[in-house]
């Protein structure tokens, strides 16, 4: 063999197992990164790691629950599903956005959330197919639900900053009706929340959900403060689509003020879910008594209280 075919020879050996090693290794990083983008969505990282296969789980679900699990071969995409937010702070009331920007609307209030996308479902069906533990399974519609559930999050997160989208289990489904005496009905059994292909959530707000220090600075960064008369240094970053936002204590008065949103399906909502005994009136109890005052016309009776220069002096006795 010449001098030149051995030089060939030596380096076509050093070649080809570094051009293997290359290519082993593209094929690697090209399928985890595949992976990753998979199981993200809005800088949420889902975790897949596990023991098991990861459709193990979701066999087993299957075989246990083969009515309710059903859930994930339906394509719910194509009927245009929405989730909204009942978000109630314990002092100031419900959060409501305001609205000036519609062509076909005069200005509006607006609960936080809106359409369900694709993206969403397909997130929830991988979370549920991966066995993760905190998807409650047993409801008869778990896609939907949590598909519902992030879809709200997301929506939550641009509207108002306000980032839960690793807080789903905040997101607590809201029973619009009581269906106790339809416990053979499956269909809605565990979907009470849902109206007009719509699905409702009750979220309890605190501060630290809020932008609570700093306000001087903040407010050039887009930050904005509610519109209330005497507003609760609670702030938020509000998107291009809303000019504002209430806090209204009083959940009946929310509901005269939803009644542009959404085909006042939003309105109608929250009215069954205030007369089923699930968002409570945090009016604060002076204005309150100021409003049952204004409401008092004519003499009183003869049971009521006395004027104060009238009382006896043992009249302070006749409350016990």
């Amino acid at each position: 063999m010449t001098p030149n075919r051995q030089l060939l020879t030596r380096r076509l050996l050093i070649t080809l197992p570094i051009a293997f090693l290359i290519s082993a290794f593209y094929t690697l990083a090209t399928r985890r990164a595949a992976y990753l983008v998979s199981t993200t969505d809005n800088g949420i990282k889902y975790d897949q790691s596990s023991s098991q296969p990861q459709h193990s789980n979701y066999n087993n679900n299957i075989q246990n629950n083969h009515l309710k699990m059903g859930d994930l071969d339906q394509d719910y995409a194509k009927d245009d599903y929405r989730a909204f937010l009942f978000a109630q702070h314990p002092v100031h009331g419900l959060l409501l956005l305001y609205c000036s920007r519609k062509k076909k609307k005069s200005p509006h209030f607006q609960a936080p959330g809106g359409h369900v996308d694709n993206a969403d479902f397909h997130i929830a069906s991988g979370r549920i197919k991966s066995g993760k533990r905190d998807i409650n399974t047993s409801l008869s519609h778990p896609l939907l639900v949590l598909a519902c559930k992030i879809g709200a999050a997301r929506e939550l997160y641009e509207e108002t900053g306000i980032d839960l989208r690793n807080s789903l289990n905040r997101l607590q489904p809201i029973p619009l009706r009581d269906d106790s005496n339809n416990k053979g009905n499956e269909k809605d059994d565990d979907l009470t929340c849902r109206f007009k292909h719509r699905l409702f959530f009750k979220i309890c707000l605190t501060d630290a959900d809020f932008v609570t220090e700093g306000f001087d600075s903040k407010m050039g960064l887009g930050l904005s403060q509610s519109m209330n008369t005497d507003p609760p240094l609670l702030m938020i970053k509000l998107s291009h689509e809303h000019q504002g936002f209430i806090f209204e204590p009083d959940p009946m008065k929310a509901v005269d003020l939803l009644i542009q949103h959404s085909g006042g399906k939003v309105s109608t909502a929250l009215g069954m879910a205030v007369a089923n005994g699930q968002i409570k009136d945090v009016t604060p109890a002076p204005t309150k008594m100021k409003e049952e005052e204004s409401k008092i016309v004519g003499s009183p009776m003869p049971n009521e209280a006395k004027d104060e220069k009238d009382k006896g002096m043992f009249d302070c006795f006749n409350c016990c």
